[in-house]
């Protein structure tokens, strides 16, 4: 190092780590502290949260009660009880940074100062998606965390491994987090947990785990993998009620919900291509040059106007400057030995099943591989090559102030929920008080704002809600 950068390089560290201070504090009072008026928080995230700890008079409508009652739990019960124990409703958007915090702590965990936190947490604001959902009532990103947590953890079930039993013990409790969290995580998760299986029998057969951990470790592995998926095969004869079984509809025809994107979450370009085709088109968001359209970036990357004519209607999201990098970087950590095989064969054959699956352009539910790129390459970046390590964290850090600029994502509103509800909601509340009803008032078509009518703390009043005519909406969480 030159003389005088030793000192020049600390103060830019220290400056670099107060701007993070400050984005992430202020994405973290906005998760708290502003109500989320997005689709599916209001139509079933929040009711399901408030119904889990009985705080809510709202009964939605049938298939959203089916939602509530087939999806996975934890991000109900996580949302709820934040509700429950802060008092605010906004409160329960924050389920994200709990979820992220979480990750965060087990990767400093795992890896200590050989995980590189600051490039970590830059390259991470280089992501539209991971900026928008951090703050947000949408449960995408809760279950990445739990993904990427798994794939840190199977890297610490590398030989040598001197934390075996520990790193395995926090990777099946990951994957069970996952399973708990989304259906879109379980194709991943049983891949992860196939190459977990491989790496508990190849630490047993070195000695550096007990055949009878191994076989705990592994039998623990396939409980958690099995469970909710069971529980509803059990009550509702379909693994993934109350969606249409992909691989298998007939075999389980108990279903409401479609598993694939209609043509109202694709752009009508992309309706006749394959799946993989559509995944590369929102990873590399070549739609930009599709037309002359102007490309936003949000929460779930829904055009703004005329999204059954927009070319870019549910496409991108990732950012293809700071995925380029994440992916630079995590060659030179694979280079330098530090992501495993195991590991990475998951991490590509989950992309590759990602390509394929249902919604595989809609990126939001698949934000498990930016994130695990992203750790692979704080893993590594210290490591590479002093030339190449600078442009690196140059590009990463130009990422990163690119999307904020384009985004503006640090706004707060922290106006209580009441304030938002519907002038309809609102009449509704005056001829209540007026004239009480003793039994539950029916609501039709209303979403996804009908849990405004039962009251501005979402319990003065009984309602029931219900599909006069369906409409076009996406429930796939």
């Amino acid at each position: 190092m030159r003389r005088g950068w030793g000192p020049a390089a600390s103060v830019c560290a220290g400056l670099h780590w107060l701007l993070l201070a400050a984005a992430y504090g202020r994405l973290t009072a906005k998760a708290f502290l502003s109500f989320p008026l997005d689709w599916d928080f209001l139509a079933y995230h929040l009711p399901g949260a408030l119904a889990a700890f009985g705080l809510t008079s709202y009964t939605p409508e049938p298939r959203l009660i089916a939602v509530i009652a087939g999806f996975p739990p934890l991000p109900r019960v996580v949302a709820g009880a934040l509700v429950l124990a802060t008092g605010r409703f906004s409160a329960a958007g924050a389920l994200n940074v709990c979820a992220f915090a979480a990750l965060v702590a087990g990767l400093l965990w795992l890896h200590g100062r050989a995980f590189a936190l600051r490039w970590f947490l830059t390259a991470l604001l280089g992501l539209p998606l991971f900026v928008f959902h951090l703050a947000s009532g949408y449960v995408d990103l809760f279950a990445a965390c739990w993904l990427t947590l798994s794939f840190a953890a199977l890297t610490g079930l590398e030989s040598p491994a001197p934390r075996s039993f520990a790193s395995a013990l926090l990777f099946v409790a990951a994957l069970a987090l996952a399973m708990l969290s989304k259906f879109q995580t379980w194709p991943i998760a049983a891949l992860i947990g196939v190459a977990g299986l491989w790496r508990f029998a190849a630490l047993a057969g070195s000695g550096e785990l007990s055949r009878a951990r191994a076989l705990a470790l592994g039998f623990a592995l396939v409980v958690v993998l099995g469970a909710w998926p069971a529980r509803n095969t059990i009550v509702y004869r379909n693994p993934v009620y109350p969606v249409e079984f992909p691989l298998a509809p007939r075999l389980f025809p108990n279903a409401l919900v479609d598993a694939d994107s209609g043509a109202f979450n694709l752009p009508s370009w992309l309706e006749p291509r394959s799946r993989p085709v559509r995944f590369a088109a929102s990873l590399t968001e070549w739609n930009r040059f599709h037309s002359g359209e102007r490309y936003y970036w949000s929460l779930d990357q829904g055009a703004r106007a005329n999204p059954a004519d927009s070319p870019h209607h549910r496409l991108g999201g990732w950012f293809p400057w700071t995925i380029a990098w994440l992916a630079l970087g995590t060659a030179l950590a694979r280079r330098a030995g530090l992501v495993p095989t195991a590991a990475l064969a998951a991490f590509l054959a989950g992309l590759a099943l990602v390509s394929v699956l249902p919604q595989s352009h809609e990126l939001r539910y698949w934000l498990f591989a930016p994130l695990t790129l992203a750790f692979w390459t704080a893993r590594g970046i210290e490591s590479s090559p002093p030339s190449l390590r600078r442009v690196m964290k140059a590009a990463l850090f130009g990422g990163a102030i690119f999307v904020l600029f384009a985004t503006h994502p640090f706004a707060i509103d922290a106006r209580p929920p009441q304030v938002f509800a519907p002038r309809a909601a609102r009449a509704f509340w005056a001829q209540q008080a007026a004239h009480p009803s003793t039994e539950p008032v029916k609501i039709c078509d209303v979403n996804p704002d009908g849990i405004f009518w039962s009251g501005p703390s979402f319990r003065e009043y009984r309602v029931v809600a219900c599909f006069g005519s369906q409409e076009p909406s996406d429930t796939q969480e």
